[in-house]
């Protein structure tokens, strides 16, 4: 049967706006208006569901629904004894107390009218309304469910004694009477988020951000958050005023407002009118805030610390950690609640409420809790667990496809299995169990691994990160591995270099995203770590609930530290091939440490990042201008030499803060230039990020000049990161290339790009390791985030089956074994190390020739083909 013949034709593809350089200027366009490219928008948030069942039907010419059944009956199997099965990282769940479960990914719960209201602010999209619970604690049952239009994470019960709803995207303030009725809806001017009661006729309200017309809200035009305050009895806002980036949380006491800046690292002081009068530096994103007496504690997710602030001076006046055995970040609280002598805080990535002595400020230890808690709460002799992912280790749902008002929003889609959990633990229960609660929650984690680097050939790490496939749907095939070949739609047939690959190396079977989406995934692949709010911000964007593609916007989205960080840190020589983050964070570290956190640079660098978010895939924005002087930055000192081009600092320039400032500080700062030009030297210009339209085949090509280049110098980089994308396909869309040819070119390119390897001088001395960024696209009979994962190099064993549980976290532990590297944080200092691939003693011997698939399309057929032909002279 012939590829098209094979394929449901789909015309789906909605062009995104991209920057190109032309006339000295970026100028908003649309892809493909000249050229005839297709640029399709990266994971298409919100319709994940739907390209789902277009593969599947498209290529398999079954029902998506028939699949979906034979997937329930194959994890209902799985999960008989489903308290035993870890999570993707390998930590294990036995929470405390009794659990019900509400919606999807709730992160926000407060106790009113004897119930305990729960905010589920997870992935909901069309018919399918986020949801309200109203848990009855006497009998540990949801009694009611409200829906309504959207959701942030913030309730608060004003002074005349009814509860208001903040409500997100909608811009609304939602307002509920005891009796859980919906009484009345205020429309406000930005993105609703976190509330306070002023008086009984007015709250407060924050906008996370803000716009400057309702047109630009509409399309995702963003700009700093503001304050305002909102009259209840009228619902007319009488006042607004500016207040940084992602004011998140929001306190009022002593007289005084405190208002959380997650975007900024500082609480931000106003008078009840919301006259400002001081700011106040605490941690890495800041998320909570709790006061008691003169105290209020900040909880900074990105820091694993509290801020204590002095509420009549307005100063830190000490510091809580919540960091073991000194560890660095990666325990990422995210609420806390006081009473008396005892702070509880809930920590999302230990599973845990810790419990803290306020007056030693010594940690006392850790209560047991359901997967990823996002709030601790207190009511009466209750302690309450927000749990964001439930209590189930495994994400598929074992009761199967349930009927929904949304039939994209089937059971299926990664995010909509998220559903969570309120646990409630009796606080009698609190001390007499808490030293056997602590010793369970560290049993929880996985088993500690070597501190030091390993001795083994290894020089140079390749480490390949693809996009959104299951093991079933591409490896379901392989004999004796334990998938199920009724599920692959990428077998043999389209990717058989990858299928030689795991049967001449290492088939890992067992292998796992720690993120369900991409936004996540690429955190994860380049830090280990996503903050709790890029946790709730993926979810709501993927919904439809915030607008403009959340990478590497400010703080409170970006990790605080990468790969590149621990790699700098021990002078460690790399290169990053078409990842964002990389841009992004790198500049953003260099500018902030430059010029200060406070400054206008930084200033005009967020809301240059924030502004393109909303317009164009920023890759793009940088590809389109830097490409033609690829072979000008390929070394530092050659970088340093461009940065004297005014042609290219001017739109380099423009890309990161939107102006010309850029370019006059690097032409008068000396060192300023000499960090840019390190940072641009990691990162080949004419590499092409996200675009489908751009053929693997050609990144493979863009790769094997630069590493090409490196050889001839005697100076190969020991990690050399490479994003290859175009496994992801768009749906059973044909434009640019239908499914299988889009695989079928990944697959090739793979191959070429390890062939180029194997055939240099530093063969000998490589490791391959090749990951999928998530596993969100697809069925898999084992589990919603079990994914792909290669190992290719000397020291692979050699066709072998390993069985062992690894995840990325496992990966990027096993680069920073083999290099030397210190962890990041807890969650990479406490993976298992993929210690299982290596064999005793290393076989020097090539991989097989690559092969193509027969379903390659013509045109990458000819690159393939033409891939080892001498280079053409580029040119000048």
């Amino acid at each position: 049967m012939g590829t098209n013949a094979r394929m449901v034709r789909v015309c789906r593809i909605a062009a995104i706006c991209m920057f190109v350089w032309a006339a000295g200027s970026f100028m908003p366009g649309r892809a493909g208006a000249q050229s005839g490219r297709v640029e399709i928008d990266a994971d298409d948030p919100a319709d994940e569901e739907r390209l789902n069942r277009e593969l599947w039907e498209s290529i398999r010419h079954t029902p998506y629904t028939e699949m979906r059944e034979r997937v329930a009956r194959a994890q209902k199997t799985a999960q008989k004894n489903d308290t035993e099965l870890p999570l993707p990282n390998g930590w294990k769940l036995a929470p405390a107390g009794a659990s019900v479960g509400v919606g999807r990914f709730p992160y926000e719960a407060i106790a009113y009218a004897g119930h305990i209201v729960v905010l589920n602010t997870g992935y909901y999209t069309g018919r399918d309304r986020p949801e309200v619970s109203i848990v009855d604690p006497t009998t540990n049952t949801v009694v009611k469910t409200l829906h309504v239009d959207a959701l942030f994470p913030s309730a608060q019960v004003g002074a005349d004694g009814d509860l208001y709803l903040s409500g997100g995207i909608s811009q609304q303030v939602v307002r509920v009477n005891r009796q859980f009725e919906i009484v009345r809806t205020y429309t406000v001017g930005g993105y609703t988020g976190g509330l306070v009661a002023l008086d009984a006729n007015h709250l407060i309200v924050s906008y996370l951000v803000a716009s400057e017309t309702p047109a630009d809200f509409a399309r995702g035009k963003f700009t700093q958050g503001r304050l305002a305050i909102l009259n209840t009895e009228t619902g007319k806002v009488e006042k607004e005023t500016a207040t940084g980036y992602f004011p998140y949380a929001l306190a009022l006491t002593h007289g005084k407002l405190y208002v959380a800046v997650q975007g900024e690292n500082t609480v931000h002081v106003f008078s009840p009118q919301l006259e400002k009068l001081k700011t106040v530096s605490v941690g890495r994103s800041p998320q909570a805030l709790a006061s008691s007496g003169d105290r209020l504690y900040v909880v900074n997710s990105n820091d694993d610390t509290l801020s204590l602030v002095d509420t009549v001076q307005d100063r830190v006046t000490g510091t809580i950690s919540l960091r073991g055995n000194g560890k660095k970040f990666g325990g990422a609280p995210t609420s806390c609640a006081v009473e008396g002598d005892r702070l509880y805080v809930a920590m999302t990535n230990l599973n845990a409420i810790a419990v803290v002595d306020t007056r030693s400020l010594r940690r006392l230890g850790d209560i047991p809790t359901g997967w990823y808690p996002t709030k601790v709460l207190l009511d009466h002799d209750r302690l309450f667990a927000l749990s964001a992912k439930g209590i189930h280790a495994r994400k598929p749902n074992p009761r199967g496809p349930q009927p929904t008002a949304d039939a994209r929003n089937g059971p299926d889609y990664v995010l909509t299995l998220l559903q969570g959990a309120l646990t409630s633990v009796p606080r009698q229960e609190i001390e007499a169990n808490l030293k056997s609660w602590t010793q369970q929650v560290r049993n929880g984690s996985p088993l500690l691994n070597p501190a030091g680097g390993m001795q083994t050939p290894i020089r140079h790490i390749f480490y390949i990160v693809r996009e959104n496939r299951t093991y079933d749907q591409v490896m379901g095939d392989v004999v004796g591995a334990n998938g199920d070949p009724t599920l692959t739609l990428f077998g043999q047939e389209v990717t058989p270099n990858a299928h030689r690959l795991v049967q001449d190396f290492v088939t890992l079977d067992n292998y796992y995203a720690d993120g369900e989406i991409s936004v996540l995934g690429h955190s994860f692949t380049t830090s280990g770590y996503a903050s709790p709010f890029l946790e709730w911000i993926g979810n709501a964007t993927y919904s439809g609930k915030f607008r403009g593609y959340p990478f590497g916007t400010v703080p409170a989205i970006t990790s605080p530290s990468y790969l590149w960080d621990t790699l700098d840190a021990h002078h460690v020589d790399y290169r990053i091939y078409g990842e964002n983050y990389f841009l992004y964070t790198r500049g953003y570290k260099i500018i902030q440490e430059t010029f200060g956190p406070d400054s206008e640079m930084v200033s005009k660098f967020r809301a240059q990042m924030m502004s393109l978010a909303s317009q164009t895939d920023r890759g793009n924005a940088f590809y389109q201008f830097a490409r033609r002087y690829a072979s000008q930055a390929r070394t530092p000192r050659d970088a340093r030499k461009l940065l004297d081009n005014p042609d290219f600092v001017r739109p380099l320039s423009l890309f990161l803060t939107g102006d010309q400032s850029l370019a006059t500080a690097l032409a008068t700062k000396s060192g300023l230039k000499g960090r840019f030009a390190e940072y641009l030297a990691r990162y080949p210009f004419d590499y092409r990020s996200w675009d489908l339209a751009f053929s693997d085949m050609d990144r493979a090509q863009a790769w094997k000049a630069d590493f090409e280049a490196q050889v001839a110098r005697g100076s190969v980089a020991q990690l050399s990161y490479l994003w290859l994308p175009n496994d992801h396909t768009a749906g059973a869309a044909t434009n640019p290339l239908p499914p299988l040819q889009l695989v079928a070119q990944n697959d090739a390119a793979l191959g070429r790009i390890i062939e180029t390897i194997a055939n240099s001088p530093i063969w000998n001395e490589s490791l391959i390791l090749v990951t999928e960024d998530d596993a969100q696209n697809g069925p898999d009979h084992v589990d919603a985030t079990r994914t792909v994962a290669l190992a290719i190099g000397p020291s692979v064993k050699r066709g072998v089956i390993v069985h062992d549980r690894y995840d990325q976290l496992s990966m990027l532990r096993t680069i920073e074994v083999v290099l030397g590297l210190s962890p990041l944080h807890r969650g990479d200092a406490l993976a298992v190390p993929m210690l299982g691939i290596f064999a005793d003693t290393p076989d020097t011997t090539r991989p097989a020739t690559p092969q193509p698939s027969t379903l390659l399309a013509p045109a990458d057929r000819t690159r393939f083909d033409q891939f080892n032909a001498p280079a053409k002279q580029s040119p000048p």
